[in-house]
């Protein structure tokens, strides 16, 4: 196995758009996620409701204590009135700085001793001249790599469930979110998943089109610098 850069030019084609293509976990890798991420969600969740509290007591004192310095001095209401506002976004603040500062180092913490799941397989596929070159990888780990002519790239493609088929293995291209991997009863807005970043479509349907387009347009200056070839 070997390591990707995405920043290595001989990687890209020129002219020609490379598509990174989220592959949904397989059932026992989708399995395993949920078993860890709701196993976390018991560990995080008294935490999480400490710090729902610590929160609350923050901006309630500040509530108190302005009300009783009110009252205490008549004069303080003009500041109030002048500086209430921000008093209150201060607070906020804080109460966010206070969540932040509790549940984030928790949270990478348990990351490390519960053994993160890995992350998801990524395919990228980019158009040459002669097929669609393909690298399969986990992170920036190379899991496998290779040239599909376009006869094959299009024997591969099963666009109707939005699979390829690369070196054997039938990958289905889809985001691995929260309602994917949880069963219904867990798929709440705070639960773990994989941070993917899909920045392009991942439909293979529009990606066989863009692909059919390239190919037409090789074909088309082929044809063309035959001609300038024939007609100096």
């Amino acid at each position: 196995m070997g390591s990707y850069d995405n920043t290595d030019i001989s990687y890209k084609a020129a002219g020609a758009e490379t598509y990174h293509l989220p592959i949904l976990y397989t059932e026992d890798e989708r399995s395993s996620y949920a078993a860890w991420g709701i196993k976390k969600e018991k560990l995080l969740l008294p935490f999480a409701v400490a710090t729902i509290l610590i929160d609350a007591f923050v901006l309630c004192a500040t509530v108190v204590y302005l009300f009783v310095k009110q009252r205490q001095t008549p004069a303080f209401s003009v500041w109030i009135s002048c500086w209430g506002g921000l008093v209150g976004d201060v607070s906020y603040g804080v109460a966010l700085v206070l969540t932040v500062l509790i549940l984030k180092p928790l949270d990478w913490l348990l990351d490390k001793i519960m053994h993160r799941p890995e992350e998801p397989k990524m395919l990228q596929v980019t158009p040459k001249e002669t097929g669609v070159s393909y690298f399969l990888l986990r992170g920036t780990t190379v899991l496998a790599q290779g040239m599909l002519t376009w006869d094959a790239w299009e024997a591969a493609l099963a666009v109707e469930t939005n699979e390829i088929l690369i070196e054997g293995q039938r990958l289905r291209i889809g985001s691995n979110t929260i309602a994917s991997i949880y069963p219904p009863e867990k798929q709440k807005p705070w639960m773990d998943h994989p941070a993917e970043q899909i920045t392009g479509t991942i439909s293979l349907a529009h990606i066989r089109k863009n692909m059919q387009g390239y190919r037409a347009s090789l074909e088309e200056q082929k044809r063309e610098a035959e001609w300038r070839r024939q007609n100096p």
